[in-house]
């Protein structure tokens, strides 16, 4: 008691949100909460390979074999993108890039999926232009449509470029949060001795790992396997999928990828999951190619597929926002301003009361 004495008097250890993790769901509430004026302080272990520094940060808004529209799309791409510009504004570097999507069909069912839905459900989404890509290079014998309105945030580069400036104005703190053993709650805040932080909200963040204050999240974890590649005298700017996708990055390297597992969730990379990687990509490539780097994480999927934004019901100075799954990219900015309102509002409700 008398070390959180010591923390409450103390205002440089004293935050108004505490963020658990540093991956895209913690990186961007951190973003909201800044631009909204609030005092946070993210902690994170600094695990250089997690989900999210391997994403590859695709905003796609056509979506499976039935050839779906990514849910609430029209809404949080516009939303998704002006969040990364005001981001990318502050930082004086670039993270979102605008890029044409290719879809070239795997069979004559991806077609005839597509074809029941142009001109109705992806009416303005998609379109069919005369060369969709260069045929030397690819394999496009079932034809396919491209997606001019979607976009590749490099994950790895903004969350790293986050975090420096986090630590430029000590606003970072490397280290851990053991939700079952390292908290203390008080009337007024929340205790973490251990990493001697005092916060009046904290917020977990910390992908699919269990946490013994919300037990309940729907999980379903998938692990995917990705590779980084180089393929000499491929020119192609956009991203294109078929089976796999395949990005480009900078200096003649792709991204490409990926698997879904889950069975075996760790990090680790494994034979099975690049030779399955390798396989559909010579479906898709006409090229020769080098395999790079070869990445594992695991994605925080949920069962709806919806991101949780949770309040804890009997300890509302605690909450969580995870579950963003394979399009984190895309939900994360809307989410991360939904939540970060309704913390600012607690926490202004919380001066009004105090001052009365």
């Amino acid at each position: 008691m008398d070390r959180v004495k010591y923390l409450v008097g103390n205002t440089s250890k004293s935050f108004d949100v505490v963020i658990v993790g540093q991956g895209l769901a913690g990186t961007t509430l951190a973003w909201a909460l800044r631009q909204r004026g609030v005092h946070a302080l993210v902690v994170d272990r600094g695990d250089e390979i997690t989900s999210s520094r391997i994403a590859a940060g695709l905003i796609t808004p056509v979506t499976g074999q039935r050839m779906a529209v990514s849910w609430r799309y029209a809404e949080l791409f516009p939303f998704a993108e002006t969040f990364y510009r005001c981001v990318e504004a502050e930082m004086g570097q670039e993270f979102f890039h605008r890029r044409s999507m290719i879809r070239l069909f795997q069979d004559e069912a991806e077609s005839q999926a597509f074809a029941n839905r142009a001109n109705t459900l992806l009416q303005g989404l998609v379109r069919q232009p005369s060369i969709l890509v260069d045929e030397t290079s690819f394999h496009c014998e079932q034809g396919g449509f491209e997606m001019p309105c979607s976009a590749r945030l490099d994950t790895r580069g903004y969350l790293e470029a986050s975090r420096r400036l986090f630590e430029s104005e000590n606003l970072f703190r490397r280290g851990e949060v053991d939700p079952a053993a390292d908290i203390q709650l008080h009337p007024g805040h929340v205790a973490l001795p251990r990493i001697e932080v005092l916060a009046k909200q904290l917020v977990f963040c910390q992908g699919y790992e269990a946490n013994a204050l919300f037990p309940t999240m729907p999980f379903n974890p998938v692990k995917g396997e990705v590779l980084t590649l180089h393929v000499p005298g491929l020119e192609e700017t956009r991203i294109v999928h078929r089976g796999v996708w395949l990005a480009p990055l900078k200096d003649g390297l792709f991204l490409c990828g990926s698997t879904y597992d889950r069975d075996r969730l760790d990090s680790s990379p494994t034979p099975e999951g690049r030779a399955q990687i390798e396989a559909k990509l010579r479906k898709l490539l006409r090229h020769s190619f080098q395999v790079v780097q070869h990445h594992a994480g695991i994605r925080p999927v949920v069962l709806d597929g919806r991101p949780i934004l949770k309040v804890h019901p009997q300890w509302p100075r605690l909450a969580v926002f995870n579950g963003l799954g394979s399009k984190g990219a895309l939900l994360a900015p809307f989410f991360a301003s939904e939540l970060a309102d309704s913390l600012l509002s607690s926490l202004r409700n919380e001066i009004s009361v105090s001052g009365n």
